[in-house]
C-alpha cells in the first residue's frame, strides 16, 4: 500500500478492482433504479455516470458526475440495503462490477486501504456540501458559472479552443444539475457563450475563458 499522497485515493485499491467483473453500458443507459437490492458497488474503468435523486413529482437532482477512476454505488459498503439514487452513464461506459461481500473482505484483509477509502469518501461528502451551498446562496448565473468550472477542472481536456469538458452533457442535464429550468439554464449558458466564456455544441462545451468564468463563479 503506498505511503505517499495519492491525487485519487482510490488508487490504492487497484488490486481490489481487478477481482469484479466488467460491464459495458451504452450512452444514457441506467444502471440501477432507486429502491433495487444494494448489493454491489461499480468502478468507473472508461466513461462518466450521472447520480440523481428522483424527487416524486418525476423531476430530477443530480447530485453528482463520476469518471473513470472512480466508485459509485458505494452506499452498497455502508449498510444501504436499497437503492436511493438513479445511475446512468453519460457515453458509453465501462464499469467494473464488485460484490459488497468480495469488497467488505477485501478490505479486511487490508485493513490499511480502509483509509484510502474514507479519504475518497469525504472528498464526495464536501462535493455535496458545496452544491447545497450553491442552491441556497446563488443564483443561476453563478451556479452554472461553478459547475462549469468544476466540470473543466475535473474531466476537462485541453485543446487550442480551451478546456473541453470530456463527458456528454445536454442542457437539460446542467439544469439538473443546478436545481434550474432547461430555459433558464439555456439562456444563462447562451449568454456565456455571447460573452466569449464558453463555446458550446451538442453534447460539446469549451470553456474558452476560465478566468472570466471564475469571476461570474463571485457575482451570485
Amino acid at each position: 500500500m503506498p505511503s505517499v499522497q495519492l491525487k485519487n485515493p482510490l488508487e490504492a485499491l487497484e488490486s481490489l478492482f481487478s477481482k469484479g467483473e466488467r460491464e459495458l453500458y451504452r450512452d444514457r443507459e441506467v444502471v440501477y433504479y432507486p429502491g433495487v437490492a444494494s448489493d454491489s458497488l461499480f468502478y468507473i474503468e472508461s466513461g462518466h455516470v450521472k447520480i440523481s435523486h428522483l424527487d416524486t413529482s418525476g423531476k430530477r437532482l443530480v447530485l453528482g458526475l463520476r469518471g473513470p477512476g472512480e466508485l459509485v454505488g458505494e452506499g452498497a459498503l455502508m449498510g444501504e440495503e436499497r437503492r436511493r439514487h438513479l445511475v446512468q452513464t453519460l457515453g458509453d461506459t465501462l464499469l467494473v462490477r464488485l460484490d459488497r461481500e468480495l469488497v467488505a473482505s477485501w478490505m479486511r484483509r487490508h485493513p490499511e486501504a480502509s483509509s484510502y477509502f474514507l479519504r475518497w469518501l469525504y472528498e464526495k461528502i464536501v462535493e455535496l456540501e458545496e452544491l447545497l451551498v450553491d442552491l441556497a446562496f446563488r443564483d443561476i448565473q453563478s451556479r452554472l458559472s461553478r459547475k462549469l468550472l468544476q466540470l473543466s477542472q475535473e474531466f476537462g481536456v485541453r485543446t487550442e479552443d480551451g478546456v473541453l469538458i470530456g463527458c456528454r452533457l445536454t442542457h437539460k442535464d446542467l439544469a439538473e444539475m443546478i436545481a434550474s429550468a432547461r430555459e433558464n439554464t439555456t439562456l444563462a449558458l447562451n449568454r456565456l457563450e455571447q460573452e466569449g466564456i464558453v463555446d458550446k455544441g451538442r453534447y460539446r462545451i469549451v470553456v474558452k475563458n476560465e478566468e472570466s468564468l471564475k469571476r461570474k463563479c463571485q457575482m451570485g
